[in-house]
Order: structure tokens, then sequence, then C-alpha cells
């Protein structure tokens, strides 16, 4: 229960959500690229299950000025106490590895503390497939131990942007660690 931000990496684009839903074990509001919602019937879907868009350089670099938009709706959900997945990749990928981790789960999770969220706990996942590109494979979750965002932030004593950088570095690591 409580506000929590849930981080994965992404290598199947359609079961990594499901795969992070069901070790959460309740409802998580996930980013989701931005042209998904463009898609007749399926991006209304994505509307109403409450999915964020995430708007990417590599979709149309006119549109990444929203993503402060998405962002803040996301903060605003886990102030809240929704759960919100994000991964931070920013891409789905066939590399059995983490690729280099982008820092709007850092900006979603210090924002939203900055607005009054408690006890924000942000949580990597390691999402592991024995062979990702066979039907029914065999999938290995590994979930990290919680950060605490607040306590986070009491020791960068105010300075959000390195608070963004270290806390961006910490979840890239500890990914790094769950996925083998």
């Amino acid at each position: 229960s409580g506000p929590l931000l849930l981080t994965a990496n992404h290598q199947n684009s359609l079961m990594d959500p499901v795969m992070v839903g069901l070790a959460a074990r309740r409802p998580v509001r996930f980013l989701a690229k931005a042209p998904l919602f463009q898609i007749p019937v399926f991006g209304n879907l994505l509307h109403a299950l409450g999915m964020m868009p995430a708007y990417r350089r590599s979709d149309d670099p006119s549109q990444t000025h929203r993503n402060l938009e998405s962002l803040g709706v996301a903060a605003e959900r886990l102030r809240a106490g929704e759960a919100v997945g994000i991964f931070p990749e920013g891409k789905s990928h066939d590399a059995a590895r983490v690729e280099q981790v982008k820092s709007g789960a850092a900006r979603i999770a210090v924002q939203a503390v900055r607005e009054g969220a408690t006890n924000l706990k942000l949580v990597p996942i390691g999402i592991n497939y024995r062979r990702k590109e066979q039907f029914r494979s065999a999938v290995w979750l590994r979930v990290g131990e919680p950060i605490d965002v607040n306590a986070w932030l009491a020791n960068h004593a105010g300075d959000d942007r390195q608070a963004v950088r270290d806390l961006t570095a910490e979840i890239d690591r500890r990914l790094k660690e769950l996925v083998v």
C-alpha cells in the first residue's frame, strides 16, 4: 500500500507490464510510448486503464516538451498513493542486459516527494526471460530492495538536480544487479 514507483528493464514490450503488475499485486499505472495511444481502440483502452503517454524523442522530437505534463501526472498519482510503473531505459529491446537508464523515473520520484508524497518507495525489478523469443518462455522476476525516496532526498540537502542524477545512477546499478 502507499505510493510505489516500480522500475524494470524492458525486453518484451507486451509481457513486461503484465509481469510487473503481477509482481505488484495491485493496480499499476504505466507510462507507455505516446504512439500507442494513437492506435484505434488500443489507445482508448490504455487511457481507460489509467496509462500515461511518454513522448520520446525517437518517436517525435517536436512532442518531447509534453513529457513534463506526463511526469507531473505520474507524480500526482504517487501523491495519491497509487502505484506507477516505468521502464527507465525508455524503450524495449532484445538485449539480455540493461540499456542506458534515463532520468524519467528519478524525476518523477523527486517531483512527487517535493509536492507532498510521503513514504514513497521506488522498487527496481529485473525481468529475466529464459528464451524471450520463445512463446511461453519461463520468466524470472527479481524484485530489488526498495529505495525510500523521502530519505534519499533528505540526504541531498535540497539539491534536486544532483538527487536526480544520483537516483538515476542508483536505479541503473540496482537494475543491473537484478538482470541476469
